[in-house]
This record gives structure tokens, C-alpha cells and sequence, in this order.
């Protein structure tokens, strides 16, 4: 039977010609009952003699349930997204579902707007990845809808749940490791500041310094970006800067590798060697941070857990809503390599 171009072919017609009721086609379709080996062939080779396609819009409609999830993500360049993208995305296909993914590039505004067309599509639940404002615009929205939504990374005092890294402990950590190897004056590169992975971090990092018992010098601490061009001229311009002060810093942690760019090009421009002049450590063991020359010792995030686990807590909200919101927290592994390494005279 030739398949046509523009098939308008129905369950009817499939029922038709094999010889069977249409509810029986469903359940071969839906897998939702048992039927014979032999009359299951027979079905799936009409299916597929007549290009039959099941009309998935009409059967959302019947079910109230899509098989779709939106993804929004806050920065869809940034390394740390890639392997929690794709593990939403497994997780999602291996269930069935397909994701919608958008990229709101952290802009409060536009993170609104892809909500509501989501939204307005359908979609059975969201994952986001908020924009330092999002409490004012898609918190809004969504407190005024009832859909279920998963945060990853940044943490908001938003209805839903909330997946990602443990932050303050692990930043702690990695700057007592400094501490271990000698460093008393420890720069910070901060990531976009007031949002809750960035203090969290710097909360890490400041009592670190006060158990050991280094005095805190804001002067050290470098604002930074969501974007990597603004964070590698802004840190360049700081790390320049403190270069050139007496009691100048013998080591630099990136908070975000963003920051981890922005610092080692600075540092490759201003002729400062990593590890001997300066010793570098990051939150983020991105795949590229093994390439670096020296290697860079980093904290890194399970982002692969992290992506499975929220795409399977939005599953398992879709079809139970009871229970209150999860806060699920996985913890960092610092991976230890040669860039912490600094030979300078410390003391």
C-alpha cells in the first residue's frame, strides 16, 4: 500500500483494515493491554503499510497530559549546562517525554516570556535555571499556576523544588587547601553577585579564612559576570591592580569557570606564571579544565546527577503533586592538580 505525502490516515482505517476494533489498535499504540503476538503484527504492518501517525495533539487533549517539559536555562553557553542539559534530556526521553529547551540568556524579562509559552504549549511541568531576578517575574507567574516546576543551580525562596551542588562546604574546602599549601592572601573571583550559588560561595570561602585566621581583605574579592567577555576585561583590569600593591595575592580562586577564563587569560596577558607566580584553583571541573598548562586543581559538580535527578523529581511531580518541596543537594569532589601548586616565597 503506497504511503501517501500528506497521509490522513485514521486509527478507523487502521481498525478497518486490519480487522480489528479501534480500541485494540489503542492498546497495541499504547502498550496498555495485553494483545496476541499475531494480531499485534498484524496491526503494526497496517501502521506501517499506511504511514498511519497517532494524532498526539487530540490525545494530550483526552489525557490532559502532553509528554513535554520545558528547559530554560539561564545561560545556554556556559560549560556547566552541557551535561546537565543532555541529562534532562535522557532522563526525559527514556520516559517518554520531549523537552522544549530556551536559553534566557539571565534575562528576567525574557525568562517570563518563554514561561508563558511553555505554558501557553502545554507542557506537563518546567526545569529552570533562574535569572538573579526571577523571584519578580516567572516566581510570580508560576505562584499563580498550578504546574510543577523544578529550580536547578541558583536557589530562589520560589513554590516548587530545587536540585544542585552543594555550595558553602565546597568552597571552604578548596580555599583551605590554599591554606594548607601556605596562601594567606587569597583572591576570589566572584561570580554574578546577589544570587545564591555566588554567596554561598563567598560565605564558603570568607570562613575559611576566619577558622584559620586570616583577616578578610575585600580589596581581594573581584565581582564578576554572567557573561565571559565583561568578566575576563573587568578581571584583568582588578587582577592588574592588585598586582601592583605590596602584600599583592599569591593565589586566585574562579568561582565559576567563567571566572576561571576571565583569570587565566588576565593572567596570560599580564606575563603571571600559574603556579609559580600564582597559584589558580576554580569551582567548576569543566572538560576542558584538565588542557589547561598546568592542570587546574578545581571542585567539581556533578552536573550529570544533577540533570537526571531534577528531570526525575519533575516527573514524579507531574503525576503526584502531594508532598512538599525537595531541596536535594549533591556534593562537589575537589580533584587536586598541579595549577594550586605555587613555588613563590610565602609566608
Amino acid at each position: 500500500m503506497q504511503k501517501s505525502s500528506e497521509n490522513k490516515t485514521t486509527i478507523g482505517d487502521v481498525a478497518r483494515i486490519a480487522k480489528v476494533s479501534k480500541s485494540t489498535v489503542s492498546h497495541v499504540l499504547n502498550n496498555t493491554k495485553n494483545v496476541s503476538d499475531k494480531t499485534r503484527e498484524k496491526i503494526l504492518k497496517v501502521i506501517e503499510e499506511t504511514g498511519y501517525t497517532p494524532n498526539l495533539v487530540a490525545k494530550a487533549l483526552k489525557k490532559s497530559e502532553t509528554k513535554t517539559i520545558g528547559l530554560v536555562i539561564s545561560d545556554i553557553q556556559n560549560q556547566y549546562f552541557i551535561d546537565v542539559i543532555k541529562a534532562i534530556s535522557d532522563e526525559c526521553i527514556r520516559n517518554g517525554y520531549m523537552v522544549f529547551l530556551a536559553d534566557s540568556n539571565d534575562d528576567p524579562v525574557r525568562e517570563l516570556e518563554i514561561a508563558k509559552s511553555f505554558c501557553e504549549r502545554c507542557v506537563d511541568g518546567v526545569i529552570l535555571s533562574p535569572t538573579a531576578n526571577s523571584e519578580k517575574y516567572v516566581g510570580q507567574y508560576f505562584r499563580e499556576r498550578d504546574i510543577p516546576i523544578v529550580y536547578i543551580d541558583r536557589m530562589l525562596d520560589l513554590n516548587g523544588d530545587w536540585v544542585g551542588s552543594e555550595n558553602h562546604r565546597s568552597m571552604r574546602n578548596l580555599t583551605e587547601h590554599l591554606i594548607s599549601l601556605g596562601h594567606k592572601r587569597i583572591a576570589f573571583a566572584a561570580g554574578l553577585r546577589h544570587i545564591s550559588t555566588t554567596e554561598e560561595r563567598i560565605e564558603g570561602y570568607k570562613e575559611a579564612l576566619e577558622k584559620n585566621g586570616i583577616v578578610l581583605d575585600e580589596a581581594l574579592i573581584i565581582e564578576g559576570e554572567s557573561r565571559s567577555g565583561p568578566a575576563e576585561r573587568g578581571t584583568k583590569e582588578i587582577i592588574e591592580r592588585m598586582m601592583g600593591i605590596d602584600d599583592c595575592p599569591t593565589a586566585i580562586i574562579a568561582a565559576n569557570n567563567l571566572m576561571v577564563l576571565g583569570v587565566m587569560k588576565a593572567l596570560s596577558e599580564l606575563n603571571i606564571r600559574v603556579p609559580e607566580d600564582m597559584a589558580v584553583v576554580a569551582f567548576d571541573d569543566c572538560e576542558w579544565a584538565g588542557l589547561f598548562r598546568p592542570r587546574l586543581t578545581a571542585v567539581a559538580q556533578p552536573c550529570k546527577d544533577i540533570g537526571r535527578k531534577a528531570a526525575e523529581l519533575l516527573l514524579e511531580r507531574i503525576h503526584d503533586r502531594s508532598g512538599s518541596p525537595q531541596r536535594i543537594y549533591f556534593q562537589p569532589e575537589l580533584v587536586v592538580r598541579e595549577s594550586c601548586g605555587s613555588k613563590r616565597n610565602i609566608l
